[in-house]
């Protein structure tokens, strides 16, 4: 990495090829960077491989030579897939000795990000599901198993709302340097890969299955980021979900069956691949339109589809989901502001008139308050208090 003529401006790759902008962040694999292609006039995303994360402290030249060998492989295997649904690898090269990738820019947000905070509507979840699957049965086409699919692995475009799915052949990769257990992310992991097997691509579609459970409950299918991985791994290998209509009532019986159908223990008992994942939500999506189900692609749904109650709410409450989410973006979600702005979201909810909404919403956040402050923290009461309003206010209207 070099130094530019004008101070704070920093180089990579081929004849400085890449100039560095800004540090989008790291995990498992590495560090992201946005950066500019000087030679094309692009925007793109680099990311650099963590060779100390994963090679170890003691790892011999010959082993770092495999790893890096093998990095390459991987990268020249994951471009070739070409999907409008998956953030494109352009290339690999080497800096100070460590290999990085050179990746399609997705200006956007993951979709964890969306889920939890928020209800979704159903047009959106038939609609970024459909995408994702699209977006791996190209990839499956070319072999190409991702392995770790999760909300964090599926990028949001803030232009048009399509998803981009990134890191795949990152999982892979890692599995080959990993002695002990199989890469991935234990919230969203199939059973086989939980065993540590290699899996193929109907282990993708059970993470796929865990992240549609998620987008409709707001909630993954067992446990949550705090639960410890041997019991969540134990959990994806030998217990049964909750049936999606009984977390939130309303979830149409066509989507509740693909998604436990997703997460079958046995692959064999998944759908055959992921096409035909893509055919079933266009299905859903031909009845819905056929019985006249509410779609409206921009407005909130507390009962994870089921339309809001008062159609003149759906730009408040539009309005306030942004928000929050922007919130979010600039200070992070444990800010006093973002906790605000989730209560508005909360109250605004239920004034529409979904009481049962409001509910989930000021449960979510108290579950949240009370991890990151503490059971008895002010906050913590003040979201529960909320649910316990909304919870007697919804048992006033139906009494």
């Amino acid at each position: 990495m070099v130094t530019g003529p004008r101070e704070g401006r920093r180089f990579v790759g081929p004849g400085d090829r890449f100039e560095l902008v800004d540090h989008i962040g790291s995990g498992g694999f590495g560090d992201v960077w946005r950066a500019r292609d000087q030679v094309l006039g692009r925007e793109i995303a680099l990311k650099f491989l963590a060779l100390d994360r994963l090679a170890g402290p003691r790892a011999s030249p010959e082993r770092i030579s495999q790893i890096r060998d093998r990095f390459s492989r991987e990268s020249l295997i994951a471009a070739k897939v070409d999907s409008p649904y998956v953030a494109r690898i352009y290339d690999c090269h080497m800096e100070d000795d460590k290999p990085f990738l050179v990746m399609e820019y997705v200006d956007g947000e993951p979709l964890s990000t969306y889920v939890g905070v928020t209800p979704l509507p159903l047009a959106r979840i038939c609609r970024w599901t459909s995408q994702i699957a699209q977006g791996l049965a190209t990839a499956h086409d070319q072999s190409v198993v991702h392995r770790d699919i999760k909300p964090g692995n599926v990028l949001v475009r803030e232009a048009d709302s399509d998803v981009r799915i990134v890191d795949f052949g990152l999982s892979r990769f890692v599995d080959a340097t990993e002695t002990r257990s199989a890469a991935g992310t234990p919230l969203y992991m199939s059973p086989e890969r939980c065993r540590a097997e290699p899996g193929d691509e109907r282990s993708d579609l059970y993470s796929l299955g865990c992240v549609m459970y998620e987008m409709v409950t707001g909630w993954p299918p067992f446990g949550d980021a705090h639960a410890d991985p041997v019991a969540l791994a134990q959990a994806h290998q030998n217990r049964a979900p909750a049936q999606p209509q009984a977390q939130v009532p309303g979830v149409p019986l066509a989507l509740e069956r693909l998604i436990m159908a997703l997460l079958a223990k046995d692959p064999q008992q998944r759908p055959l691949n992921a096409r035909a994942v893509v055919h079933a939500i266009k299905e859903l999506e031909q009845d819905l339109d056929a019985s006249g189900a509410e779609r409206h692609a921009d407005r909130p749904a507390a009962n994870a589809g089921a339309p809001a109650s008062n159609s003149g709410f759906a730009d408040q409450l539009t309005a306030a989901e942004l928000t929050v989410r922007r919130l979010i973006r600039k200070h992070g979600p444990e800010h006093s502001l973002v906790v605000t702005a989730r209560m508005e979201l909360a109250d605004l909810t239920g004034h529409s008139g979904d009481a049962r909404g409001a509910a989930v919403l000021y449960d979510r956040l108290g579950r949240d308050c009370s991890a990151w402050f503490g059971p008895a923290h002010s906050r913590t009461l003040d979201a529960f208090e909320g649910m316990v309003r909304w919870v007697s206010a919804r048992n006033e209207g139906n009494g």
